[in-house]
């Protein structure tokens, strides 16, 4: 069997989880896929979007608290499993 091989050109941004972001995520199998719609909307939006202030991502599913900072880094602050509006909107 042949191992095939992908070459692509390196992203323009970094994507730097915080120790809290994974320590949390392992204990609760948190969803990754909105990793990726979140590279795209920040990739999409960088010129707009503030920088170096605590943001929320959420798909819905899984919600991601992020940042942005001035060096094209993407921090992962942390997340969890499911979405906070539909929390508030129960109590």
């Amino acid at each position: 069997m042949s191992k095939t091989t992908t070459i692509e050109k390196a992203p323009m941004l970094r994507i730097n989880p915080r120790e809290h972001f994974w320590v949390k995520g392992l204990k609760k199998a948190f969803d990754l896929s909105g990793l990726v719609p979140l590279y795209l909307h920040v990739s999409s939006n960088l010129e707009t979007i503030t920088k170096n202030v605590d943001m929320e991502w959420n798909i819905g599913r899984a919600t991601i608290i992020y940042s942005v900072d001035n060096e094209k880094t993407i921090h992962l602050i942390s997340g969890w499993a499911g979405n906070r509006q539909k929390l508030l909107n129960k109590k």
